[in-house]
């Protein structure tokens, strides 16, 4: 056999190009479509992540040193109906354990906030799959943190706005922007309708439209029934979040 009689071997076909996080964060918040489509087919959380949980650890070293814990601890107590009944010691004790609670959760949070996302994702994923839909773990987790940016935009901004602050109260720290209704009312003495003013924030709702077109890339479901499986699931856990404020209304 010559040289010419010899099969011409195939080119390999190349690997596909690793996916950029980077340019991911960006194309989620700029252009969902496309982007949540890639993350579907290679999904990726590792890098983004790592960026929400070291943005939270900055935000919340920050926030500590700016931070009066024990004023913020007596706040919570005087928001408190029950506190009129409390003798002083009591009510001092009980500010000492709300300030304690409240440093603590600023130094956790970020493990609070992947807990947060563990969660969403497998709410959310479990929904979609008993719906008919499809996709792993893997996928959905993926998805929900490249989602959750909108909401790491709004805690930056928060910051800068914060750190201008020389004094924080608890609806400061909960509320730093006015990106949402719960401006209109008074915290205190309308506490129902500051927090269902609250619920409707523009980088809320930003989020949830990320989570329909990414749930919708991975489970293959309509977007319309992928957005009636989020949106039940915020209602649901918004609910849960007004029975406090429901309880200080009554009381007052």
């Amino acid at each position: 056999m010559t040289d010419l009689d010899a099969p011409v071997p195939t080119p390999s076909a190349e690997p596909p190009p690793k996916p950029n996080s980077l340019s991911r964060i960006v194309g989620a918040l700029t252009s969902p479509g496309e982007t949540f489509a890639a993350i579907a087919r290679r999904p990726d959380w590792i890098v983004p992540l790592l960026i929400i949980v070291a943005l939270t650890i900055i935000g919340g070293v920050l926030l500590a040193g700016q931070v009066d814990f024990q004023a913020l601890g007596r706040e919570a107590m005087e928001m408190n109906p029950r506190s009129a009944q409390m003798s002083s010691s009591q009510v001092e004790a009980g500010a000492h354990f709300s300030a304690a609670m409240m440093r603590i959760s600023t130094y956790i949070s970020p493990a609070l906030i992947t807990i947060a996302l563990l969660i969403v994702s497998g709410i959310l994923l479990v929904s979609c799959r008993a719906m008919g839909g499809e996709g792993d773990f893997r996928q959905a987790f993926a998805v929900t943190v490249y989602a959750w940016f909108p909401r790491v935009v709004k805690g930056a901004l928060g910051l800068v706005v914060l750190m201008t602050r020389k004094s924080l109260s608890i609806f400061d720290l909960q509320n730093p922007l006015m990106s949402n209704l719960g401006f209109l009312f008074d915290p205190k003495s309308h506490p129902l309708q500051y927090a269902l003013g609250s619920a409707l924030d523009l980088f809320v709702i930003w989020t949830l439209v990320l989570l329909v077109i990414g749930f919708a890339a991975v489970s293959k479901l309509p977007r319309a029934r992928t957005a009636a499986i989020v949106i039940i699931w915020w209602v649901v856990i918004n609910g849960i979040t007004l029975i406090g404020p429901v309880l200080q209304a009554i009381r007052r």
